[in-house]
């Protein structure tokens, strides 16, 4: 634990040793270097085969060499050394105007290529960087460290990269404030919503004026048109005659019940004929109704001797047989034919005419 302690002491303290780079391989992006104790004191680099004979060999590859701004630019660094050499990659990186966006870090394992070689190790740290600033751009070295199977301490290094840094805009590297545009409405009203909702509400409103406009012309006339004259009494009376059926009532012994129904029918033919209320009245009353409405002294008696007569079944229990059961209804339907207002009406002058003597 104390060794440990003590080499990364020196790790932080110790400069390490510096890298050479060939001139021609800056130009492209890539390095090939190798590993020295560090500069002179007069800046020289001191000569490589001063290095341990384990020190790594250390390649660097970026790209692309020229970006954009913002772009990610991405530096590959590829570390071969022998088994046994850890080699690190410091968490804080001195990358001047660049900023670092992420890192990786894999490991692959290669085995001697000769008999009595050393099995070796190639690391691969991949770091991606963004500038945000224009122009041609210098990439400050990146150290790696590498400690041997002794304990020593080699750190190896880049030489400085330039990348060049362009702009997206038309005009650089003279750029110009773009002329001024006319404002672009964001929002925008649309009315043909409000139209159509106004439209329908247009249309709905004169269906509804419409109908109760119609409607009370409608009225107006129904109540204006004459209701269709009621129907005759003897037609009345006639169409209730025909639907008793006499032969049920005789056959259930029912005579009682045939002449209610038949009182109740004459006496509403009666008084509507002469326009009173005969259903309410005693036969009696009836005959002085008639009276008053100066009925033919004939027609008077057989009405009242008709009604007299049913009264006696109705009221005083006289049973009847059939065939005066059956003699009522046929005297009913004789009595209203005789007593309707076609019976009384005179004839008209051609049919006197047509009837008259030859």
């Amino acid at each position: 634990m104390t060794r440990s302690a003590l080499l990364l002491a020196l790790l932080l303290t110790v400069p390490g040793p510096a890298w050479a780079q060939d001139p021609s391989s800056a130009q492209d992006g890539s390095m090939d270097q190798r590993a020295s104790d560090g500069p002179a004191p007069d800046g020289r680099v001191p000569d490589a085969t001063r290095l341990p004979a384990w020190a790594p060999r250390l390649t660097a590859q970026v790209s692309p060499a020229v970006a954009h701004l913002g772009d990610p630019v991405r530096v590959v660094l590829k570390v071969r050394h022998r088994a046994g050499v850890s080699v690190n990659l410091p968490l804080q990186l001195e990358l001047g105007k660049f900023s670092e966006l992420s890192r990786t870090q894999s490991t692959r394992q290669i085995p001697p290529s000769e008999k009595g070689g050393f099995p070796e190790a190639e690391q691969t740290f991949v770091v991606e960087l963004a500038a945000y600033d224009l122009g041609r751009l210098t990439l400050p070295p990146v150290e790696v460290t590498a400690l041997g199977p002794a304990g020593e301490l080699v750190t190896l290094r880049t030489e400085p990269l330039t990348i060049e840094i362009q702009s997206l805009m038309r005009n650089e590297p003279s750029p110009r404030a773009k002329d001024l545009e006319p404002p672009v409405p964001v929002f925008q009203r649309t009315l043909w919503l409000v139209y159509l909702l106004a439209g329908l509400a247009l249309v709905a409103l004169t269906i509804i004026v419409t109908l109760i406009v119609s409607r009370r012309i409608k009225a107006r006339r129904d109540a204006l048109r004459p209701p269709p004259p009621p129907t005759p009494a003897y037609v009345v009376a006639l169409e209730r005659l025909s639907q008793i059926d006499v032969e049920s009532y005789i056959d259930a012994e029912q005579f009682k019940e045939l002449y209610l129904l038949l009182s109740e029918i004459m006496r509403q033919y009666v008084g509507r004929r002469w326009g009173f209320d005969a259903p309410e009245m005693t036969t009696a009353e009836v005959a002085e109704s008639l009276q008053r409405a100066r009925v033919q002294r004939e027609t008077l008696d057989e009405i009242v001797h008709t009604f007299e007569a049913w009264d006696l079944v109705k009221f005083a229990k006289y049973r009847p047989d059939g065939d005066a059961a059956r003699q009522a209804l046929t005297v009913a339907e004789k009595m209203v034919r005789s007593t309707s207002l076609l019976a009384e009406m005179p004839p008209q002058p051609q049919e006197q005419k047509s009837h008259g003597p030859a």
